[in-house]
């Protein structure tokens, strides 16, 4: 692992708050291209241990979500439906994205670790925000990147709803 210069931390953060925009107003579609084919998106659970405040389950164990890319993309489908009830109306999102760090990997690839907050408005009365952290694997894919692994861990151990929005 290596650092990066500052002109690839800057397109990295770049992409990054593109993504966020995406998830702001709901391009789903434009937002899932930026995965590989191949891409894992994961949410493990947390676990409340003694002594062990960052702790969370094992690639095997609980998850909120685990997803490849088709079962993303069929939940984009889902939520473009009349189905997807916990989006009835739509919710208002505005993500935050912050603490940017980028490693240079081995095969053109980085590690790109970031601070998340998402603020989440539906109807009158429910507000919610979800606080945590990612850390992704990217790889190049022309002059820019593709997001080939999705980790999010939440600061929360209990999601306080229906989680019907992407992290």
């Amino acid at each position: 692992m290596s650092m990066v210069d500052y002109q690839l931390q800057h397109r990295v953060e770049q992409f990054l708050y593109r993504e966020v925009r995406m998830l702001s107003e709901r391009r789903y579609e434009e937002w899932l291209a930026l995965f590989t084919d191949d891409a894992r998106y994961w949410m493990p659970a947390r676990e409340t241990v003694d002594g062990q405040p960052d702790a969370v389950a094992e690639a095997h164990e609980m998850a909120f979500f685990d997803d490849d890319k088709t079962f993303l993309a069929a939940r984009i489908e889902r939520l473009r439906s009349s189905l997807a009830h916990a989006e009835q109306p739509p919710s208002r999102l505005r993500y935050f994205v912050t603490n940017v760090e980028v490693e240079a990997q081995p095969n053109d690839e980085l590690d790109v670790y970031c601070n998340l907050l998402v603020y989440q408005s539906r109807l009158e009365r429910t507000e919610v925000s979800y606080m945590g952290r990612r850390e992704d694997r990217w790889c190049a894919s022309g002059d820019s990147w593709c997001i080939k692994r999705r980790k999010v861990i939440l600061d929360q151990t209990l999601v306080p709803r229906t989680l019907s929005i992407f992290l």
